[in-house]
Order: C-alpha cells, then structure tokens, then sequence
C-alpha cells in the first residue's frame, strides 16, 4: 500500500494495482467466452467444474426453493441448465467481486449498493429497452462493472473515496469533475487500469474506461454496442443516485416521480430515446428489494 505521504497518482494508483486480488481466472475465462458459438454451453459446463466452490454454488441455487425441481440436481450440467447460463454469469462476477472488494464501513457498503443497483437496473431496463438490442445480462454485469474504480480505489486508499464523497457531489455527472480537481484523475480510469489488469473483454475494459463520456453517441469510429451499452448504463447510473439521493421517493406521486426522473436522469448530449420510464417507475419498489436481497446474501448488508 502506498505510503500515506505520498501524494496519490495515477501512477501510484497502476503500481498499487498489481498488489490486489485478481478475479478468479475462471471469472475472467467466462467472461470472455462467446456465448452465441456452438459450444458455449460445454465450455461454461468445463470451467464451472473446475472450481469446486462455484460448483457448489450452482447445486444450491439449482435445488432452491425458487426452482422448486421435482427430485434434487446432483449434477452439474443439470444445475446449469435448471439456474441458466447467462444468469450463472451474473452470479458469478457479483460473488468474485465480493470476495475481492470487501466493505468494511458503512460509507464503503453505499459503493457497492450503488454498483448493484445499477447492475439491476440496467438488466431491467435492457429487458424493456428492445431497440437497444442488448442482452440483459450483459447490462447486469456492466452495472455490476462500471464503478470498478471506485471498488479499486477504495481498496488502495479509502481516505481518497472519503474526501471526495465528502465534497458532496450530486449526481454521477458532478463525480468525474471533482475528482479530476483533487486528484488529478478519475475511477473511470482507475478502473479501465484494473480491468486491463484482469484481462477483462475489450467492450467491459471500453464500458468502464467511457461510463462517464456522456457524448459518446456524437464521437465518430464507436461501435453501435458500445455506445448502447453506455448509455443504458449511464442512465442506470443517474437512476441508482437519484433513488439513493431521494430517500422518499416511494411516497411520492407517480406523475412527480416520472418528472423528477425525466429532469435529472437525462443527459443533454444523448440521442432522443424512449426510455421506459413508466415501467421503470412500476418495477422500482420490486428492484430496489431485490437489491437488497442480493446484498443479504453477500453478507453486505
């Protein structure tokens, strides 16, 4: 860790990086598998088998109650078909960053609600989003994601997120800019360090490196997925720090929700697009529980 007299770089900060625990290499293995090749269902089979303890995970959440199977799932396969593949990927990267980044103040368990938040969010919002064209889980794991720098940081100087949380910034648009004030740098590309460090798919390293390039859709040469996976996570973003921010939000009436929502999770430089807001406004209550459930079961909350 770095000595507490020097000042923090950008620099010091990728020295720091090769000191931290890496994603289990079954994590980023999966990760990088392609999921629409013929093969994908044995090769996700190979790897869950390699690692006992996300073996086991798979037989329990497989033989839950909320898959209610007739007789119990002894064997792997089964377990991955019962549990499904995509979300087994979810699951997965949620529990490996959880054993990595582990929050030890209360301060430090807002980052990690924030980043589920998000993660859940933006698995919905795809769902509903059709035109976008992307798959929810992979906007799970892009919410789950994007704040990975924020998680590095933390881990490498927790007084760094102290002080900047401790200005009081608003709103994920506000974020970058104070940082860049204090510490000369931002967790966008903190975490763009950490995820080429882990070998992470090259669109996951672009996600996090461009989460807060709110001119994306304007910049030329951008793949379309790119700049849709931006987006969605972004507005997932500025929604996860509106409902955190507005801790009343469910007693408000549905109509000024929908306005406040429209005034302050909308970025100017965005394309028009039909985000599903009433849907969103419907499914928050059974979103936010759901986060918090998640954060039970990781033992975070």
């Amino acid at each position: 860790m770095p000595n507490k007299k020097k000042k923090l770089t950008l620099d010091l900060v990728e020295h720091q990086i090769q000191y931290l625990p890496l994603l289990p290499a079954v994590v980023c293995d999966l990760l990088n598998l392609d999921q629409d090749s013929d093969n994908f269902y044995e090769k996700l089979t190979e790897l869950t088998i390699t690692d006992p303890p996300l073996a086991a995970r798979v037989l329990t959440i497989a033989n839950s109650a909320s898959t209610a199977p007739t007789t119990p799932i002894t064997n792997i396969k089964e377990g991955l078909i019962r549990v499904g593949l995509k979300t087994i990927l979810s699951l997965i990267t949620t529990i490996s960053v959880a054993k990595i980044f582990v929050p030890a103040k209360p301060e430090h368990k807002a980052i990690w609600q924030h980043s589920l938040e998000t993660a859940v969010f933006a698995k919905f919002i795809a769902q509903k989003l059709t035109a976008f064209k992307i798959d929810p889980e992979q906007a799970y794991t892009c919410g789950l994601l994007h704040d990975i720098g924020r998680l590095t940081l933390f881990a490498i100087s927790a007084k760094a997120i102290e002080v900047i949380d401790g200005k009081g910034w608003d709103t994920p648009i506000e974020l970058p800019q104070v940082e860049r004030k204090i510490l000369g740098f931002t967790h966008a590309e903190v975490g763009y360090l950490a995820a080429h460090k882990w070998q992470l798919p090259k669109i996951l390293q672009n996600l996090i490196r461009y989460h807060h390039s709110y001119n994306i859709a304007q910049k030329e040469n951008v793949p379309t997925e790119l700049v849709n996976l931006v987006i969605l996570t972004q507005y997932a973003d500025l929604l996860s720090v509106f409902v955190e921010k507005n801790t009343d939000w469910g007693q408000w009436d549905k109509e000024d929700l929908k306005k406040e929502i429209e005034s302050q999770c909308f970025h100017k430089d965005w394309p028009q697009i039909n985000f599903p807001i009433d849907e969103i406004i419907e499914a928050l209550p059974y979103l936010t529980d759901e986060v918090n459930r998640i954060m039970k079961n990781l033992r975070i909350a």
